[in-house]
């Protein structure tokens, strides 16, 4: 009898063991499984800066100086950008309830270049509720032109988007932008889908992607590359014309512009 109890206690002790271990490796899978996914860093020195009690330069002219207020006048109303920011803000992000655009929106844009950035340079709008950040593109290939001769093969053009750094007079910078959404770096080369609503000389970003030497990466981090996922770039650009030549064709290609 004592043996079995000798034998029965060491087969508890066994099975007691074997549940504490499974356990505590289930815990351990559940704790790294909720982990949160680590994220690639921001350059941030990329993001141009604005004066928050920037005033209108001296030297631009009457048109110029008229030029600029319809072109910040589009971003008022936001009420995104703060007067006086918390002393421990750094960065601001807005939720845009815009559609998230499709890979290759095509039909849902007015002219769709590759080219350079060439410099960066950050405005308030006109009630300083909000901040963007205008472009300039040195274009290398025109894939959807708009029938303009300022918009040909080697011209550049002014390109906009909401975001930037704004610089308050205690020297605090704060960086605002839409979740999800980056601007382009200056000295890279990008595909961009541009938009313009009428009322600026400038065309607006609605989507765009960067280019490197054999691949591209989406500016809008919410894209479903779906089929375009592990393209190489001359893969991706001939999908791009592709689905331009498709758009073109078809009777309805504005149809689905945002």
């Amino acid at each position: 009898m004592k043996t079995n109890r000798i034998m029965w206690g060491f087969v508890v002790m066994v099975v007691l063991t074997t549940i504490a271990v499974t356990l505590g490796t289930l815990d351990s899978h559940s704790q790294k499984k909720n982990q949160p996914t680590p994220t690639r860093q921001d350059d941030l020195s990329k993001y141009a800066i604005v004066d928050y009690d920037a005033n209108e330069s001296t030297m631009e002219s009457e048109k110029a100086r008229e030029e600029r207020r319809i072109k910040s006048e589009r971003y008022n109303g936001q009420h995104w950008v703060v007067r006086t920011p918390h002393p421990a803000d750094g960065m601001v992000g807005r939720y845009d309830e815009v559609p998230i655009p499709d890979a290759i929106p095509a039909k849902a844009s007015d002219l769709i270049i590759i080219g350079q950035v060439t410099t960066a340079n950050a405005f308030l709008s006109t009630d300083k509720r909000s901040v963007y950040t205008e472009f300039t593109v040195c274009i290398d290939d025109l894939l959807r032109g708009n029938g303009s001769n300022d918009t040909i093969k080697g011209s550049c053009l002014t390109v906009d988007r909401e975001g930037g750094y704004v610089r308050y007079p205690n020297g605090q910078k704060v960086l605002y932008r839409i979740s999800g959404k980056d601007l382009p770096r200056v000295g890279s080369p990008y595909l961009l889908f541009l938009t313009n609503d009428k009322k600026s000389a400038n065309y607006t970003i609605f989507t765009g992607y960067e280019l490197t030497q054999n691949s591209f990466a989406p500016l809008d981090r919410e894209i479903d590359l779906g089929d375009l996922s592990g393209m190489e770039k001359r893969g991706f650009i001939n999908a791009v014309r592709l689905k331009i030549s498709q758009s073109s064709n078809s009777p309805n290609e504005k149809e689905n512009k945002q």
